[in-house]
């Protein structure tokens, strides 16, 4: 699809040096050897900065990218954003000193996609909000340029990073919408301004930090919040969500449901799946289309179902959207199955919480594979229930006959330990994950299955780079 822009209109994706002073309230230290930067060269890691790129140093609890101004310089950067009390390198590394470094990303990010005005979906959920954006966008982008929150950029540096990418000729954009802690939604909301929000599920994620679900419920209930100030603006919701009639209730937008149990908008039934591939009917109104996509599990239909509410709700068809997600990759360490000679690995080492934990057990137990091995590792943010919801874990492996747990970390000691007690012999702990691959590689029998899973902070897909290396898997394999 071509799209003829005028000169003007391409050109004001630059940010002139005044703008820049204008928009973070800054000092110019020095002379800038440029007065227009692009957006997308503006840089938070010195690493992979490239020449001419304006840095910008943050500053956190365990980093500060003011110790990095002199590598920046060497490296051909135009100049740096920065706090009001930094010195520069060098006389040729101009420097705009401000308040607030963070603040002045968001800032920049903001008065950018304000004046390109692209339409803005923002996705939150517990669990499936990644793979949710990567759909809406998988189906947009058939038709439309669309922009795309990269990897899990869900927080606020990662939002207004997503955004600065923005040009002219985005007509969407999809971003994530991650939180740990009250009030990260309203403030993401607030700087990415989503015409269509959606709200995936509501599951036990977050307790250490939120308190429980009713905290969690009120928590997501911030995108509502930042909907209701916008006429013009969609909420999407999960009918099958026991807080959906809740939600509801307070928004003041225009409302959008998908489910499969409960009477929603966009509807699924005549539904089939296995370890592979999942089918079934796409209902919308009185239009119905039969949807083929490659990804494992009943699980991912509800985020399937929240894609299609916002591709339906932009004026796409349901045509266009089987068409799309036929088309549809498994992300990286989600449910990925790798083959090679007698075994089967299943990498769902993306994250996980209780609630994620239980569908992924559920569905490798269908998994083909002669004896069934979860290795399992912390979930972690649970605060005081966690040692409760890891001992539930346990409970559900030794439910679904597993014939074997492997642990890392702490936490999921408790899951080897419950599971034993409750009749799951085979149930191993280990502090390493060297040795836990080491004793599970003497462990295996051709035919076994094995399920890799734990919150991201356990980085358990080197367990499954371990595994690869020691069963001489390539790296990339399909079933």
């Amino acid at each position: 699809m071509k799209v003829n822009y005028n000169e003007r209109t391409i050109m004001s994706q630059f940010f002139s040096l005044e703008e820049i002073l204008q928009i973070t309230r800054g000092k110019l230290i020095g002379k800038a050897s440029s007065s227009a930067i692009l957006p997308e060269k503006i840089s938070i890691d010195s690493r992979t900065l490239r020449k001419g790129d304006l840095f910008l140093a943050l500053k956190g609890p365990r980093f500060d990218g003011h110790n990095f101004l002199k590598d920046c310089w060497k490296k051909g950067g135009s100049g740096a954003i920065v706090l009001e009390d930094i010195t520069s390198p060098s006389p040729n590394f101009f420097l705009i000193q401000v308040r607030d470094t963070l603040q002045a990303l968001e800032e920049l990010a903001r008065f950018h996609q304000r004046r390109l005005s692209p339409l803005l979906v923002g996705v939150t959920g517990s669990s499936g909000k990644t793979t949710v954006k990567e759909m809406i966008w998988q189906i947009l982008s058939q038709k439309y340029l669309t922009l795309k929150s990269p990897g899990n950029f869900n927080n606020q540096i990662g939002a207004a990073l997503s955004l600065l990418k923005l040009s002219p000729h985005h007509r969407f954009a999809v971003l994530e919408m991650g939180m740990n802690h009250a009030g990260e939604i309203a403030h993401l909301a607030g700087l990415i301004e989503p015409t269509i929000g959606v709200i995936v599920n509501i599951q036990r994620a977050h307790f250490g930090f939120l308190g429980g679900l009713e905290e969690i419920k009120e928590a997501k209930a911030e995108l509502i919040d930042y909907l209701n100030t916008r006429k013009e603006s969609w909420l999407v919701l999960n009918a099958d969500d026991p807080w959906t009639p809740e939600l509801e209730r307070r928004a003041r937008s225009r409302l959008m449901s998908f489910g499969i149990v409960r009477e929603a908008g966009v509807r699924a039934s005549k539904i089939r799946w296995d370890e592979s591939r999942l089918d079934f009917q796409l209902s919308y109104g009185q239009r119905k289309q039969v949807i083929h996509l490659p990804l494992p599990g009943k699980y991912n239909l509800a985020n399937v179902l929240a894609a299609s509410a916002v591709a339906l709700i932009l004026g796409l068809s349901l045509e266009d959207i089987a068409q799309a997600l036929s088309e549809f990759q498994p992300l990286p360490h989600h449910f990925q199955i790798q083959m090679q000679g007698g075994f089967r690995i299943v990498d769902d080492s993306y994250n996980a919480n209780p609630d994620s934990m239980r569908e992924a057990l559920d569905l490798f137990k269908t998994t083909r594979g002669k004896r069934k091995i979860a290795i399992l590792g912390d979930m972690l943010e649970l605060g005081e229930k966690s040692s409760l919801f890891h001992r539930e874990v346990g409970q559900h492996l030794a439910r679904l006959g597993m014939d074997a747990v492997f642990t890392f970390g702490d936490l999921a000691r408790g899951v080897a330990k419950e599971a034993r007690k409750r009749g799951v012999d085979d149930s191993f702990s280990f502090d390493d994950k060297g040795e836990l691959v080491e004793e599970l590689f003497h462990y295996l029998r051709e035919g076994d299955c094995l399920l890799i899973k734990a919150s991201r902070g356990m980085r358990m897909e080197e367990v499954v780079e371990k595994l690869r290396i020691r069963l001489c898997l390539p790296t990339s394999l399909h079933p």
